[in-house]
C-alpha cells in the first residue's frame, strides 16, 4: 500500500512512517516546506512532498498514485484563531485536493477532547457523547471536533473510507510531562485526582493502532478509542516522573478531585460576579476543561481490540523505559532502504502540517 501521512515529522507522525515502513509500505510524507527532516534519518525511504495545507496550490499532486490517506497534521499552540486555521481551515483544502484523485481512503487522527465530560458518567466509549455546549472549551478541543465533522461530511459526499481514531494522552520521550497529571508548581506536582486512571496512549502503541487502522477492511466507518490497555493512576505516573535530575518535579502532592473541581467552580463564580460574565480565567479554572484534563472516569478500546483484533505491542514498564533512555527509538525500528523521490512547493511554511 503507498500511503500518504500529514504531520509526518512530528511526534506522533515520526512513529507512524516508522511503522508504515515495518510492515513494508510505501510511504509520501507531508511536511511543511521548511521543516528539517534529515535528523529523522529516513533518507531515500520516504518521498517528501512539501506544502502548506492552507495555502499550496498543488495539494492534489500530494495524493497521485496514493490509496490511503493518514492525517494526522493539527496545531497545538497558538491562538484559539490560528488553530482553528490551521487545524479546520487546513483540513477542508487537503480534503478538497483529495476529491480530484483517486484517493477513497482517509484515517483521521482526532483526540479524547472531542468528548463532553461534564456528562460523561462511569465507562468512556465511542458511544459517549460529544462536545456539545462548544465553545466553552479551548481552541484545540473546538479545532479537533470541527476537523472531524469535516471529515465526515466530506466523506460522505464523495464515498470515501473513513476511520476516526480518538488517542487519549499521546506519550513517550520527550513528551512525557503531560497536561492531565495535575498542576506543577515550581519542583512540586499537583496531582488531581491521584487515583484516577489516566487515559494514556503511548506513542508507538498509538502508530501501531493508526496502521493497523489504515490496513483492515474492518476499520472502516469506525469511531475507535485508542489507550494503552494497562490502568495507570495520575499518581504513579507523576511518580515516574519524580526526581529524574533533568528539571523534573521532586515531590507529589495529591488533591483530591472533588476539592479541585469545587475550587474551580468557585473561581468562575467569583470571576463572573466580580467582572459581570467578561473576566477571563486561566483555562486550569475554567470547570469544562479542567474536567476534559482530569475527571476521574473509566475508559474503553475494547471496540478497538475487537474491530481490529488489536493488542498493544509495548507495555507500561517498557514504555517508560524507552520514553527515558536517551536515543530515539523511530530509528532504530526503520526497516531498510526504498526507492523515493522529493517533490517540493515553494508555498510559505505554516502550522497545517
Amino acid at each position: 500500500m503507498k500511503v500518504l501521512v500529514t504531520g509526518a515529522n512530528g511526534f506522533l507522525g515520526q512513529h507512524v512512517v516508522a511503522e508504515f515502513l515495518r510492515r513494508g509500505h510505501d510511504v509520501r510524507a507531508l511536511v511543511r516546506p521548511a521543516a528539517k527532516v534529515d535528523r529523522l534519518g529516513w533518507g531515500d525511504r520516504v518521498e517528501i512532498f512539501r506544502g502548506d495545507l492552507r495555502a499550496t496550490p498543488n495539494l492534489a499532486d500530494a495524493f497521485a498514485g496514493i490509496e490511503a490517506l493518514v492525517h494526522l497534521a493539527a496545531a497545538v499552540t497558538g491562538s484559539e484563531d490560528v488553530q482553528f486555521a490551521a487545524t479546520v481551515v487546513g483540513t477542508e483544502k487537503l480534503l478538497d485536493a483529495m476529491a480530484k484523485s483517486q484517493t477513497k481512503r482517509l484515517v483521521l487522527a482526532s483526540s479524547f477532547s472531542v468528548y463532553d465530560w461534564s456528562t460523561i458518567r462511569g465507562t468512556m466509549d465511542e458511544t459517549s457523547p460529544t462536545e456539545a455546549d462548544l465553545y466553552t472549551r479551548d481552541g484545540y478541543a473546538v479545532s479537533k471536533v470541527w476537523q472531524e465533522r469535516v471529515a465526515e461530511r466530506m466523506s460522505r459526499e464523495h464515498g470515501w473510507d473513513l476511520t476516526v481514531l480518538r488517542p487519549g494522552f499521546i506519550w513517550g520521550a520527550e513528551h512525557a510531562d503531560l497536561a492531565g497529571i495535575g498542576q506543577r508548581v515550581g519542583p512540586a506536582y499537583f496531582v488531581f485526582g491521584p487515583t484516577r486512571a489516566m487515559p494514556l496512549s503511548y506513542v508507538e502503541n498509538t502508530a501501531s493502532a493508526f496502521v493497523s487502522a489504515t490496513e483492515k477492511p474492518a476499520a472502516v466507518g469506525q469511531v475507535l478509542n485508542v489507550l494503552d490497555h494497562e490502568r495507570v493512576s495520575a499518581w504513579r505516573y507523576a511518580g515516574s516522573l519524580i526526581g529524574r535530575g533533568d528539571g523534573s518535579p521532586r515531590l507529589r502532592v495529591p488533591v483530591p478531585y472533588w476539592l479541585a473541581i469545587t475550587a474551580t467552580r468557585l473561581a468562575q463564580w467569583t470571576s463572573r460576579r466580580i467582572f459581570r460574565g467578561k473576566g477571563k480565567l486561566p483555562s486550569i479554572l475554567v470547570p469544562c476543561r479542567f474536567e476534559a484534563r482530569f475527571k476521574p472516569v473509566r475508559f474503553s478500546d475494547q471496540k478497538l481490540r475487537t474491530a481490529l483484533e488489536w493488542s498493544q505491542p509495548v507495555t507500561f514498564d517498557e514504555a517508560l523505559r524507552r520514553t527515558h533512555a536517551t536515543t530515539s527509538p523511530v530509528a532504530a525500528t526503520a526497516p531498510p532502504p526504498i526507492a523515493s523521490s522529493e517533490v517540493t512547493s515553494t508555498s510559505p511554511s505554516s502550522n497545517a502540517a
